[in-house]
């Protein structure tokens, strides 16, 4: 995965890092055999959950999430890029990944899916 495709978006546990988590992110149309960037404008999500065994230890990590925006701006195929601590805040990111919706992506005035969008989730008990 090239570092240029990620564009990371910081999110932390609490009611504050909403207003951090409706944003712009860029992702990527195949346009006729040529790749083209898209805009893909963040209008809502749910809320991100700690897990409760990390909360206990008070862990910190991140995840890095991949997935599509569909044509109708759900997010679709998300998946785990990378994560620090493994095995701890993965199910936690995507359940949330799978909660944020767009505006629908728009390519020369018709919508499109837009893939190849990351975004870092910050996990830290303390926020």
């Amino acid at each position: 995965m090239r570092r240029s495709l990620i564009f990371a978006l910081l999110i932390s546990f609490s009611l504050e890092a909403l207003s951090d988590v409706l944003a712009t992110n860029k992702g990527r149309y195949n346009s006729g055999g040529q790749i083209v960037e898209v805009e893909c404008e963040l209008i809502g999500t749910g809320r991100l959950r700690y897990p409760p065994k990390a909360r206990k230890f008070k862990y910190v990590g991140e995840v890095i999430v991949g997935f599509s925006v569909a044509k109708d701006g759900s997010v679709s195929g998300a998946r785990v890029a990378d994560a620090n601590p493994p095995g701890i805040f993965e199910r936690s990111a995507l359940s949330h990944i799978r909660t944020w919706k767009y505006n629908p992506p728009v390519h020369n005035g018709q919508n499109v899916q837009v893939d190849d969008i990351y975004v870092r989730l910050v996990f830290k008990p303390d926020r």
